[in-house]
Formats: C-alpha cells, sequence, structure tokens
C-alpha cells in the first residue's frame, strides 16, 4: 500500500498547507507586512486623535440633528451639511480601502490553513 506524502507541514506556528508555503518561500516578501504597518499608521493617528474622525461624526450627528429634527443649534456653522458629510465618506471609503489592501497582503498567510482530503 502506497500512502501518499501529507499535504501539510508542521512548523513552530502550526500545520500549514505545504504546497501553498513551498509558493510563498518562492515569492511572497515578508518585508510587505511592515510596509503594511507603516500605511496603516496615519489611518490610526486619525483615528485616535481628538477633533479626529470620531469627533467629525459626533459634529456630523449634532448638525444633522438640527437640521432633520428641528433641535436647537449645537454647532456652529463651519461648512454645508452636505460638505461634511461628503468628506466623511470619502475619509471612511479611503480608510476602507487602504484596510482592504492591507487585508490583501494578509490574506496569503490565511490561505496558509491546510485542508483534510478525504
Amino acid at each position: 500500500m502506497k500512502i501518499p506524502p501529507p499535504n501539510f507541514l508542521t512548523t513552530p506556528y502550526g500545520d500549514v498547507n505545504a504546497a501553498k508555503l513551498d509558493d510563498l518561500q518562492l515569492g511572497y516578501d515578508t518585508i510587505e507586512l511592515l510596509r503594511q504597518v507603516e500605511h496603516l499608521e496615519p489611518i490610526m493617528r486619525r483615528l485616535k486623535r481628538s477633533n479626529g474622525i470620531r469627533d467629525d461624526i459626533l459634529r456630523l450627528h449634532r448638525m444633522a440633528h438640527t437640521v432633520i429634527n428641528g433641535a436647537p443649534l449645537s454647532e456652529p456653522y463651519q461648512e454645508d451639511l452636505w460638505e461634511a458629510a461628503a468628506a466623511l465618506v470619502e475619509e471612511l471609503q479611503s480608510v476602507a480601502r487602504a484596510c482592504y489592501d492591507i487585508a490583501a497582503v494578509i490574506q496569503p498567510l490565511a490561505d496558509l490553513e491546510p485542508h483534510v482530503e478525504d
């Protein structure tokens, strides 16, 4: 009886798909993970600092609450409601694209999951 070779390899960090590991060892640049950290830094600064995205959304809420619900004016006029909303939409879409790009770099490592053949 001939036993086929295993389709997984045991590593210090668990079992991985042997064929996919071979592919990554030929062409995956782990330095790219560090580059993604650099891409993440400006996003994190914008999310963490005061007057960041969180504060902008709260400001937008106050503006919308006044315009839509007739609440008393609680935010000084700086720009039109739609302009503030459009700027946030654009920024959040940019953040989403950056996160998607980072996930795409990480995905090949997730693809190392070994699969048991029946």
